[in-house]
């Protein structure tokens, strides 16, 4: 039995400023029928054809679809429970001038997941909404094998979006038929295609990808350097820790901290003398990165550029060291200790701070100190700290910041004392 639509109900105007629900069956994209009409049954055929309700499916429910989105995609969602016979009309539905239409479109053809929709869901790759473009690359990952080869071929469209999507899919859908192909694009003459293959390598975790990834390292557009230089932190193979030092000294600051997150990711100690070098980078979000990688090596020569770093200029660059120096743990503690007596007020409380992630008791006499500082900010992460650690011989200071003349240190010591407190409540349990 052949399908015959899918039936929606409506409420329509009729006599007397009344309304009534009337079923229509819809069998193309705003083509369709009525199912049944009430009318019919209460004047019959003929002069139903009279009735106010009549006039308004035929003259102006039309322009009412075209306008009310809100019904289209109540239509999307209906077809999307049909199943595969619906999906010539979720094609159509694909091409609406709605961005929310489109989009549930897209995903009801990823759910029924049939095949005969790859080639539109690849034109609509190319949409002018992004919504609607990751909504048909997810599709198409749903569909699954079927879509790698035409997703292949999307990778050399003319339309960035479309190659971004089809790789991003690609990526995700990890159909080992795709590297090759994938490979081959890192030569596109459009360096957009070239990125979008790096990326979709990345993803993918081939290690047959690296000596190209590599190559594409030495690309002439930052884009595909960037890509490349993400996609080798992914792939984790040690072979591509040289050229990421390399890339360290790239043109592209969006290079550099590419190859500084990826060093991380490698974890090679190798790479910890040139991501020394990087926290002083000109760029706060390079030397970021140089600061996280450094914490995700862990080896304690990194320390005394790391202390330095507490005093950045940035915000980030200096939480970020803080952060790395608590990974490196017990190496870091002495020269922490060291800093709370810096010269910046921003070394001494990030110092504080990270002694007080670390937890290590011997840390508690020079914190207690710290809660005479200068300047607000560090009593305060002092008192944070001492908190954190949890030593009750830190009481004695801790209420004489009490009376501190900065309301957030009197309020970090309170919280301090009353941690402290519960700490040894804790411990006198049995």
């Amino acid at each position: 039995m052949t399908w015959q639509g899918v039936e929606m109900e409506i409420q329509v105007p009729c006599a007397q400023g009344k309304r009534h629900p009337v079923r229509l069956r819809f069998t193309g994209w705003g083509k369709y029928e009525v199912a049944h009409n009430p009318c019919e049954e209460l004047l019959g055929a003929v002069f139903a054809r009279m009735a106010p309700c009549t006039h308004y499916l035929r003259e102006q429910f039309p322009e009412v679809f075209r306008q009310d989105a809100r019904f289209r995609k109540q239509l999307v969602e209906a077809l999307g429970a049909v199943g595969t016979p619906a999906v010539p009309l979720l094609i159509q539905a694909l091409g609406d001038w709605d961005e929310d239409v489109c989009r549930a479109a897209a995903e009801a053809l990823g759910a029924i997941g049939d095949p005969q929709a790859i080639p539109a869901l690849i034109q609509a790759l190319g949409d002018d909404w992004d919504a609607v473009r990751r909504a048909a690359a997810e599709a198409l990952v749903k569909i699954g094998t079927p879509a790698v080869s035409p997703l292949i071929q999307a990778l050399g469209d003319d339309e960035i979006c479309v190659c971004r999507a089809a790789a991003w899919a690609l990526g995700k859908l990890g159909d080992p038929q795709a590297i090759s192909a994938l490979i081959q694009a890192l030569g596109d003459n459009k360096f957009w295609v070239r990125a979008a293959a790096a990326w979709a390598l990345g993803k993918l975790g081939d290690p047959q990808a690296i000596p190209a990834l590599i190559q594409a390292l030495g690309d002439d557009e930052f884009w595909v350097r960037r890509a490349a230089a993400e996609a080798l932190g992914k792939l984790g193979d040690p072979q591509a820790v040289p050229p990421l030092i390399q890339a360290l000294g790239d043109s592209d600051r969006g290079v550099r901290r590419a190859s500084a997150e990826a060093l991380g990711k490698l974890g090679d100690p190798q790479a910890v003398p040139p991501l020394i070098q990087a926290l002083g980078d000109d760029w706060y979000d390079v030397r970021c990165a140089a600061a996280e990688a450094l914490g995700a090596i862990g080896d304690p020569q990194a320390i005394p550029a790391l202390i330095q770093a507490l005093g950045d200029d940035w915000d980030a660059v200096r939480r970020a060291a803080a952060e790395a120096l608590v990974k490196i743990g017990t190496p870091a503690v002495s020269p922490l200790i060291q800093a709370l007596g810096d010269d910046w007020d921003a070394v001494r409380r990030a110092a504080a701070w990270a002694l007080g992630k670390l937890g290590d008791p011997q840390a508690v006499p020079a914190l207690i100190k710290a809660l005479g500082d200068s300047v607000w900010d560090v009593r305060r992460a002092a008192a944070w700290a001492l908190g954190k650690l949890g030593d009750p011989q830190a009481v004695p200071a801790l209420i004489q910041a009490l009376r501190d003349l900065s309301e957030n240190v009197r309020r970090a010591a309170r919280q301090a004392i009353q941690q402290i407190e519960t700490k040894q409540s804790q411990t006198k349990q049995p």
